[in-house]
């Protein structure tokens, strides 16, 4: 489980804006197990870093939280490109994040969505790299950047714009030093702004209208579906009756 090494830094570090997000997803390639992919749910499918292999038509195993459930489920990869890539559920509705139409100005603040360690939601506040000068880079939050950028690769940048939280990047688990070592210890975390997101996102889709969908009736009452409960083969044969499928 991902946590940050001290508690005490992240409660003092929550906002009192808007409640964090639930957009956090974890994945797990077909076939395999272990630590798991992060991904961000969004109003386009599940956004994840881009891994070399990965193909579309991959199948993933995803677990999310539903209240006092967790729901499992498959997502097939729909597109990539050389740095992310869109995979979206058979048949679950995630909470599903909503993209900035605007840019972040210089003095909004960022947020990265993280979990405490009892795997709550919690955003903590996060600066500039040297105030954006050397491009999207975030300053550290904790003493061991390169292990929490590995760690958390995958997980959302956010801004609190009139209580909601709108995405604008993805921790991208690089980071970069200065070459003239001013500073020991100064690293930068690197992240994927709106600009490369903006790559993967289809052009059809108005994201200034962010669609909003009703909510699926097996999550309203309670039932998640669990593993088995879906035949994955039948739902994407080309030959499976368009009318038997779920709604996503």
């Amino acid at each position: 489980m991902h946590c940050l090494p001290c508690a005490l830094f992240l409660a003092a570090s929550l906002t009192a804006c808007a409640g964090p997000p639930s957009h956090l997803t974890r994945l797990w390639p077909e076939g395999e197990s272990g630590v798991p992919i992060l991904g961000l749910s969004t109003e386009d499918g599940i956004l994840i870093l881009a891994e070399h292999g990965q193909a579309v038509g991959d199948r993933f195993r995803l677990q999310f939280p539903v209240g006092n459930s967790v729901v499992q489920d498959w997502a097939v990869m729909d597109r990539r490109n050389d740095d992310l890539a869109i995979v979206r559920p058979i048949t679950s509705r995630l909470h599903e994040g909503r993209f900035a139409t605007v840019v972040p100005a210089a003095s909004e603040v960022f947020y990265l969505a993280l979990r405490d360690d009892d795997d709550k939601p919690v955003m903590v506040e996060v600066d500039r790299w040297h105030n954006g000068m050397n491009g999207a880079f975030l300053a550290p939050i904790d003493n061991e950047p390169e292990r929490m950028a590995r760690e958390w690769a995958g997980t959302g940048l956010y801004v609190e714009r009139d209580g909601r939280w709108e995405i604008v990047g993805i921790l991208a688990g690089i980071t970069a030093r200065m070459l003239n070592g001013s500073l020991e210890g100064d690293v930068g975390m690197g992240y994927l702004d709106l600009a490369e997101i903006s790559r993967l996102l289809p052009d059809q889709i108005d994201y200034f209208e962010h669609p909003i969908l009703p909510p699926r009736p097996d999550f309203e009452f309670g039932v998640p579906l669990q593993e088995g409960d879906v035949d994955i083969d039948a739902l994407l044969s080309d030959d499976v009756d368009e009318e038997a499928i779920p709604s996503s």
